[in-house]
Parts: C-alpha cells; sequence; structure tokens
C-alpha cells in the first residue's frame, strides 16, 4: 500500500468517525483509535540507533536499532526486517 494512500484513508477514516459520532452513531473511541493505530504503522519510520561499534569489554560489535513505535531493541548486523517483529511498525532503513 503506498504511503500516499494510507495517510489519505486516515484523514478520510477520522473524518468519518466525527461526522458518524455527530448523527449519534455509538462508535467506540477505542476500536477507532485501534484502526488508526494500525493503519499508521503502515507508514514507513526511521528506526533509532544506539551503540558505538563495540561491546563494553571491547572484544566485538554490539549496535542496535530501535523501533520508533514500541522502542524494541534489535541488533543491526543480525536483525534486519522490513517491519518491526514486536508491534508490526514498517520500518525505513533509507539514507
Amino acid at each position: 500500500m503506498d504511503e500516499k494512500k494510507v495517510r489519505e484513508v486516515i484523514e478520510d477514516f477520522k473524518e468519518i468517525v466525527l461526522m458518524s459520532s455527530a448523527m449519534g452513531f455509538d462508535i467506540t473511541s477505542g476500536q477507532c483509535d485501534l484502526i488508526i493505530e494500525a493503519l499508521e504503522k503502515q507508514l514507513p519510520r526511521k528506526p533509532n540507533f544506539e551503540g558505538d561499534g563495540y561491546a563494553p569489554n571491547g572484544t566485538f560489535v554490539y549496535d542496535t536499532w530501535i523501533c520508533p513505535s514500541c522502542e524494541g531493541y534489535y541488533e543491526v548486523d543480525y536483525d534486519d526486517y522490513v517491519y518491526c517483529p514486536q508491534c508490526g511498525q514498517k520500518l525505513d532503513w533509507s539514507e
């Protein structure tokens, strides 16, 4: 799904929720929030990085990337995912 389309769907859904509430329909905000959160996870976000290339004892390289949504930690050299395995956030690995 392309990023522009996802952004449009999120905005359209927010408007539908507002209009439905104004018309008296009983929409649980918790359900709507979950739907919006799931859609937003399809928008790529850059992971954060931590580490300086060395383990505390200086014997091997140990760097981590951190999911921008759930803050899960993964090893840079071993854990290369398109989506975070913990929360499903789409990741943007571009420079």
